[in-house]
């Protein structure tokens, strides 16, 4: 089932609680959380502890995107916060096969995130071991970046490596109506959206997606 998952990036820091209490009265269930460490990312956001904020003050499950470098020294503190799924980049660690049993291990989803420029044979040895696969489509921790096209390539070629598994794909990076429909037709049902939403009027946006998700 395709699902449109909000970007707390995106939403407006002094009203957060304001914005997380729309998303749910707009029958939102997941919320993704990009957690940046300004190495791995140029950009800083949302550590452990306001993670676990977060979760005590919504019923939506969180969905933490972690850029950091070595992941690996902080999953158990993300889990620990209320994590319901973590994504770790493929680039980030030496041990992702480790990384994504552990989180497994606690009861979590596990996903492996690719940036654009990582071919998605990288997963052949990894399906085995994960829940989602989050493909970046644009490169992570930037602002202002143009969407990449060959997203919808980079889809079908993963959806080919997981084959008949029950592993979702996730797109995250400038989607909207039409990319997501684009996206799904290739093979995705997970879409972060982050700006397209909050910019402006976010009812008016809101319903925009979720029409375009109904005609999917």
């Amino acid at each position: 089932m395709a699902k449109i998952i909000p970007s707390i990036f995106n939403a407006d820091i002094v009203n957060l609680i304001g914005d997380i209490t729309f998303l749910e009265n707009n029958h939102i269930e997941v919320l993704h959380v990009d957690m940046m460490d300004g190495n791995y990312v140029p950009n800083i956001a949302f550590g452990p502890d306001q993670i676990a904020k977060i979760k005590k003050n919504t019923s939506l499950s969180l969905d933490v995107h972690l850029m950091v470098n070595k992941p690996e020294r902080i999953i158990d503190r993300v889990i620990d916060a209320g994590a319901d799924l973590i994504s770790v980049h493929y680039e980030a660690t030496q041990h992702i096969h480790e990384v994504v049993k552990s989180i497994r291990k606690r009861g979590v989803k596990a996903g492996i995130a690719l940036n654009p420029g990582t071919s998605p044979e990288v997963l052949k040895y990894l399906v085995e071991e994960i829940d989602f696969v989050l493909l970046m489509s644009i490169n992570p921790g930037h602002w202002n970046q143009e969407f990449i096209n060959t997203i919808y390539q980079k889809i079908k070629e993963t959806s080919d490596i997981i084959a008949d598994r029950n592993i979702a794909i996730e797109i995250d990076g400038r989607m909207n109506p039409q990319r997501i429909k684009k996206a799904f037709d290739a093979g995705a049902s997970m879409f972060v959206v982050g700006s397209y939403l909050f910019e402006g009027d976010k009812q008016k946006n809101m319903s925009t997606l979720q029409d375009a998700l109904n005609r999917l």
